[in-house]
């Protein structure tokens, strides 16, 4: 009796062990919010921890990035070495801390503008740096899947990131991957992808249903903002009207795209978290 006790006894913590480390699933009709400093996620852990911890508090679910950055922001060489490094230290990091809360983590390895000269990028083209570039896919890898969900390449529009992509396909198989092609309006989702990621131009904007909303543009960006810049912080009734639009749509995730901004913002945050 006692060793049937003792069975019922683990079979429940393990049952109420995977409860408590499932992330929310995907859905139509079930709208959850994303929130990240996608640019400038690298530039303090204690931001990236305010963040997270506000975010498990409200109810935002995913913490989304570009792990490249444009690089712009780094303090060292671009694509070199020791920029790759820097990347890794903060990946394993930010993995950590939103397996640790149970939140999303929503990576978009590189984007196809990028060297395009394109609100201030001076860095090289994806060509340029493939080789690089695929030392990401490395470190993504290396940390594993669980609560991870990549997109490959934002605004897929050249061949080297089409090439990116099929990358991706290939090593990253285990994890959940969007697809943002098309420049970032995708049409469709491709084969072996889960998910397609839109990017409205527009608050008012329509948009699929069956797609996750990402606001990476540049001019709903500006209009998500307090004061119409991209390096500002964003402005909460904006931002809850926004999402309870798309709510309504029943749209499964809209994430909040702080662009340049690189300070903690908890207003931004607190109203996604009021769908």
């Amino acid at each position: 009796m006692h060793k049937l006790r003792l069975t019922f006894t683990t079979i429940l913590t393990i049952m109420l062990c995977i409860n408590a480390i499932a992330q929310p699933r995907i859905e139509q009709g079930k709208t959850q919010t994303w929130y990240g400093r996608v640019n400038r996620w690298t530039l303090s852990k204690q931001t990236l921890k305010d963040e997270l911890n506000l975010m498990q508090e409200c109810g935002v679910s995913g913490y989304m990035i570009e792990m490249a950055s444009w690089g712009r922001y780094s303090d060292c060489e671009l694509w070199s070495e020791e920029w790759i490094k820097q990347i890794e230290e903060s990946y394993r990091y930010l993995v950590k801390e939103c397996r640790r809360r149970k939140l999303w983590l929503f990576v978009s390895v590189v984007n196809d503008n990028m060297g395009k000269g394109k609100y201030g990028d001076k860095g090289p083209k994806l060509e340029a740096v493939y080789n690089s570039a695929l030392q990401l896919i490395k470190i993504i890898k290396k940390y594993g899947h669980k609560g991870v969900i990549i997109q490959p390449v934002a605004e897929t529009q050249t061949s080297a990131g089409q090439r990116f992509e099929q990358d991706c396909l290939r090593e990253l198989k285990d994890f959940l991957l969007v697809y943002n092609g098309n420049g970032g309006h995708p049409s469709h989702t491709p084969d072996g992808y889960h998910f397609r990621a839109t990017h409205p131009s527009h608050i008012v904007s329509s948009v699929d249903n069956d797609a996750l909303v990402i606001s990476d543009h540049g001019i709903i960006i500006r209009e998500l903002s307090v004061d119409g810049g991209l390096e500002s912080k964003g402005d909460p009734e904006k931002i809850q009207m926004w999402v309870n639009r798309l709510q309504k749509q029943g749209i499964a995730v809209v994430g909040y795209y702080a662009f340049k901004y690189a300070d903690f913002d908890p207003e931004a945050i607190r109203a996604l978290g009021k769908k």
